[in-house]
């Protein structure tokens, strides 16, 4: 699938409240860099979301993903994906792994191919491969998946309960993937997902982009030290207070002004990159979690003028 066949069949459907602008957004992910691991074809046809989108209105529409509930403790909370009672819908599919009765989806954190055989842990089963657009709630077995027919395995240094990883070797190449649970959450504040990314004190480098490089997919990064003003930005992430996805999208905050955007990209030591969305107001995105975070306007700032002021190349980043 290429970008016009994501945005073809984001209009082809009528989406929940906020739903078309998540998947358009996980459609224009720039493509990967040269460093980055080269990944195998169930997955390039993935996105970082999930679409059951109904084919009639009626007693016959499936259970589609909950919107989002916002508690009086101002806690977000991202429901688990709810599974298809019947199969007469049309579905955009991303990759996904059932492990343990949870949905796991393909994320935005890229790893390179060595430090995927370095984060390979105990292996967990193999995949049986079948989900697909017509798949009913009874296909979504233990390691059913979207991805085919591979290994899986815990990823060293994270929690399986969070995040696992498909891996095989063929031919002297790598393939290998990461997979997320990114529902069934409820998020006080930062640190209740980012946390799980382990980002504090582990950061090795620091690139990012312009909204528009990244949009156009354009090799142009800027790089930062790994200095105080990072760290101070991931403990204020930590720390950061939770706003509904669906509520700050009604309100435009996709549509903000692009030159106040920024890709961030953070490499931490055992090699994986961990992606976030730099917003107007102070908001940050996790790319492919459905929650943004807002982040002490100090901390926000001072990262924000380092990348104003750093220089942007036109090559890629030198690996680390």
């Amino acid at each position: 699938m290429n970008r016009q066949d994501y945005q073809e069949a984001i209009d082809s459907i009528v989406p929940e409240q906020g739903m078309e602008e998540r998947i358009r957004r996980a459609a224009s992910a720039p493509k990967k860099r040269k460093r980055l691991i080269t990944y195998g074809a169930a997955s390039l046809a993935a996105v970082c979301l999930i679409v059951w989108a109904v084919a009639q209105v009626g007693p016959e529409r499936l259970n589609t993903l909950d919107l989002f509930v916002q508690p009086a403790s101002d806690a977000v909370v991202i429901p688990k994906i709810k599974l298809p009672k019947k199969s007469n819908a049309s579905a955009d599919m991303i990759g996904l792994v059932v492990y343990e009765g949870n949905i796991y989806t393909q994320t935005s954190t890229r790893m390179g191919a060595a430090d995927a055989k370095q984060l390979r842990g105990e292996r967990l089963g193999r995949t049986k491969g079948g989900i697909d657009e017509w798949s009913k709630k009874t296909d979504y077995e233990e390691l059913a998946s979207s991805i085919g027919v591979t290994d899986i395995f815990a990823v060293n240094g994270y929690d399986e309960g969070f995040r696992i990883m498909s891996y095989h070797e063929e031919n002297g190449e790598i393939y290998a993937e990461l997979y997320e649970k990114l529902n069934g959450l409820t998020i006080h504040t930062g640190e209740d997902l980012i946390g799980k990314l382990k980002l504090k004190d582990r950061v090795q480098s620091v690139t990012w982009q312009p909204y528009n490089a990244w949009y156009n997919s354009k090799t142009e990064y800027g790089e930062l030290a790994t200095d105080g003003v990072i760290d101070s930005f991931v403990a204020a992430l930590y720390e950061a207070k939770p706003f509904d996805r669906d509520r700050l999208n009604a309100e435009g905050i996709y549509d903000q002004d692009k030159r106040l955007q920024k890709m961030l990209y953070l490499t931490l030591e055992d090699g994986t990159e961990v992606q976030l969305w730099l917003f107007p107001d102070n908001y940050v995105m996790y790319v492919g979690a459905p929650v943004f975070f807002q982040v002490e306007e100090q901390a926000y700032q001072a990262l924000w003028n380092e990348m104003e002021q750093a220089d942007v190349t036109k090559n890629e980043p030198a690996a680390s």
